[in-house]
């Protein structure tokens, strides 16, 4: 598997984190209606949580290297 690098600012981060989420919370809602379309969106909501985690930790990361500066 390719890596890619994708340089953003802490701003950007955030907004991208709080669209993943947003989407993560329309297809929950999705879901607890027609519970059988929990398996189509389970690649999506996978995705949204890894790349969240990564932006999430790429942030804290950064927030302890300014830390000891």
């Amino acid at each position: 598997m390719n890596n890619i690098e994708i340089t953003l600012t802490k701003i950007e981060a955030d907004y991208v984190k709080t669209m993943l989420l947003n989407n993560t919370y329309k297809i929950q809602a999705i879901c607890k209606k027609r519970e059988e379309m929990k398996e189509f969106f389970r690649e999506n909501t996978v995705l949204n949580g890894n790349i969240s985690r990564k932006i999430t930790n790429a942030i804290n990361a950064l927030s302890l290297k300014e830390e000891i500066k």
